[in-house]
């Protein structure tokens, strides 16, 4: 049975491992994944002051430093989160698998293979998967502490048990020691620990051995939380204040594209469209009926609900004081609900549940095609060609803002971009740094999940410059401007 459960992960891992290398640099990469590429390759003593300012711990950063490079190449970057991608569908799989079912554990490794959510954050050069990694490896100790639990009675004696505690410790100090949101798991886990422990059933000693494990986890975090208090100091809102307010629309967006298999705007959060409609309500109804299957067997049930539920809950008693509804924020719940909609579908006749197999599989890819076909990622690296390409010596090349001014220097260096990029809120003033002769060159544009306002708006400010010569969109979301001054040249043609 041991080696049909590992065959049954390897099939959705295969899965996965191919939808997620499909066009993998594909899209740019935005301004988060810049933040990466720019951390990795700071000097090793910076790259964890930088991270714990931000805080973020620098576990996720290290492992990038070695894929990264000067010059910015998408595939090597994002390497890293499709491996750790590919094993949160093998251990979805293997969660399903030892809470009910082998057929259980292909279905929910199937839906975590073709997830468009799962997909895309899998393709992200950000620490987000290996967390979400890390707490399905402790979920799954933590059913398998459960399991043998309700077999002997005795949690430490049979070797699934003694796996069951390795997994549970190394995933969640693990965790813990990528991003601070691992706390939820580590709440969800002992609020599941709490159920374990009622009735008649309690194993003996769980609680005692539950509670030193807890203190041994909390010593192996805390270097790393001191570290984060210490240099992040100040407003304790400070990196979250541009997240948008908790609007029905909003909370809605969020939560059809984490759990409902709609494919969304990473930048804008706007949801994409779908190729074959009502997979959501599908996804739902069996998750529900996977739950009521599971309900003779409160304690696994529980352990796969608090998984599930807790860290949606947390962002929705949180945004009563501040909005934290970000999609990413939510990604290590959606393995426990994939858990739960295998065992609504294995629960179904054979046939019926093969039907439902290959439907997951074909209906998934349809879906998929929407995320790589659309732009989700401002085309800087367009921007930053054509500047390369066109701007003449003597011109003067201005960013919107800084991390404009980042982006377009993070792609110059792969097309030679020589020009020093200037950026300043104050255009007036910054109109008047600029050298009296040559072209200005004005690039304007969307960065990361922050509106930057109107084109617009913002070609207004420089109406001291007279029209602009050319306005040129790159993609949806970036516009380069080009303003003519007495004694510029004027030979290059725009396309």
């Amino acid at each position: 049975m041991r080696w049909n459960r590992a065959a049954i992960a390897l099939i959705p891992a295969l899965l996965a491992l191919t939808l997620r290398l499909y066009d993998l640099s594909g899209k740019p990469l935005w301004l988060d994944e810049v933040i990466t590429h720019k951390r990795a390759l700071l000097p090793l003593s910076d790259l964890v002051t930088n991270s714990l300012i931000n805080k973020h711990l620098p576990a996720y950063f290290l492992i990038a430093r070695f894929f990264d490079g000067p010059m910015i190449d998408e595939w090597m970057l994002r390497f890293p989160s499709v491996i750790f991608g590919t094993l949160a569908a093998a251990m979805v799989a293997l969660i399903a698998s030892e809470t009910h079912s082998p057929r259980a554990g292909l279905c929910a490794g199937t839906l975590a293979a073709v997830s468009p959510f799962e997909v895309q954050f899998s393709q992200e050069a950000r620490p987000y998967m290996l967390l979400s990694c890390l707490v399905l490896v402790a979920l799954w100790g933590l059913v398998r502490i459960v399991k043998a639990s309700d077999r002997s009675g005795a949690a430490t004696t049979p070797k699934t048990a003694l796996h069951g505690w390795a997994a549970y410790a190394i995933g969640t100090i693990g965790a813990l020691n990528v991003l601070l949101a691992a706390a939820f798991w580590w709440l969800a886990a002992n609020l599941a620990a709490i159920v374990i422990t009622r009735g008649k059933t309690a194993p003996p000693g769980f609680a005692r051995r539950w509670l030193l494990m807890q203190a041994i986890i909390l010593i192996s975090w805390l270097p790393g939380l001191l570290a984060v208090a210490l240099a992040a100091h100040g407003d304790p809102l400070k990196g979250y204040r541009w997240i948008p307010p908790a609007t029905w629309n909003h909370v809605r967006s969020v939560v059809t594209a984490v759990y409902l298999f709609r494919p969304s705007n990473i930048a804008t959060f706007e949801l994409l469209p779908t190729v074959v409609p009502g997979v959501g309500a599908a996804i739902v109804a069996l998750a529900l009926w996977g739950a009521w299957r599971l309900r003779h067997e409160p304690k696994r049930l529980s352990a796969i609900l608090f998984a599930l539920a807790t860290m949606p809950i947390a962002m929705a008693m949180l945004s009563i004081v501040h909005s934290f509804w970000v999609p990413r924020y939510l990604l290590w719940s959606t393995g426990p609900m994939f858990v739960l909609v295998g065992i609504g579908a294995a629960t179904l006749p054979r046939q019926a549940f093969w039907l439902a197999e290959a439907g997951i599989v074909m209906v998934g890819i349809a879906n998929l095609v929407p995320y790589y076909q659309t732009e989700t990622k401002p085309r800087w690296d367009l921007a930053a060609a054509y500047l390369a390409a066109t701007a003449q010596p003597g011109d003067s090349i201005v960013a919107s803002s800084e991390a404009a001014a980042d982006m377009l220097g993070a792609y110059g260096k792969r097309y030679h971009l020589d020009h020093a990029i200037a950026h300043g809120s104050d255009v007036a003033a910054l109109a008047a740094r600029l050298p009296p002769q040559g072209r200005i060159w004005v690039a304007f544009g969307r960065t990361g999940q922050v509106a930057p306002g109107s084109a617009e708006a913002y070609r207004a400010k420089w109406a001291t410059l007279g029209t602009p010569a050319s306005t040129l969109p790159f993609g949806d979301h970036v516009v380069v401007m080009r303003f003519d001054r007495a004694g510029s040249g004027s030979s290059a043609v725009d396309p």
